[in-house]
């Protein structure tokens, strides 16, 4: 992951819930690293692509392009739009199911962006 938008940390974090979820509930350990491969890829890439395009540093470069700050709107439009593609926005880290393995059957891979 690109060192942008301080996002390689948290994702780790979420990761490895993630991983420990899918092992505990596979008996089969390819099985379960293919179960976290399907869950996570598609919102890693996603950030990952989004890094690469500066991630929230995006309102820094744009602002030093124009040589002053950007609008407000602008700026809150960009911080909003990666806020909500990491979901990092507060609905979406409240929202979704446990991630606990001994607490019922929840399953948090019914959210296919987590």
């Amino acid at each position: 992951m690109f060192p942008m938008g301080m996002n390689g940390g948290s994702q780790s974090v979420v990761d490895t819930r993630v991983l420990a979820w899918c092992l505990a509930r596979e008996h089969d350990p390819v099985t379960a690293l293919r179960r976290y491969g399907t869950m996570r890829r598609p919102t890693v890439n996603a950030i990952v692509l989004a890094n690469r395009e500066l991630g929230p540093e995006k309102i820094i470069a744009r602002a030093a392009e124009r040589s002053g700050a950007l609008p407000v709107d602008e700026a809150t439009k960009m911080a909003s739009d990666y806020k909500e593609l990491t979901r990092a926005t507060v609905a979406q880290v409240n929202s979704p199911a446990s991630w606990t393995v001994s607490g019922g059957d929840a399953d948090p891979s019914t959210d296919p962006a987590r």
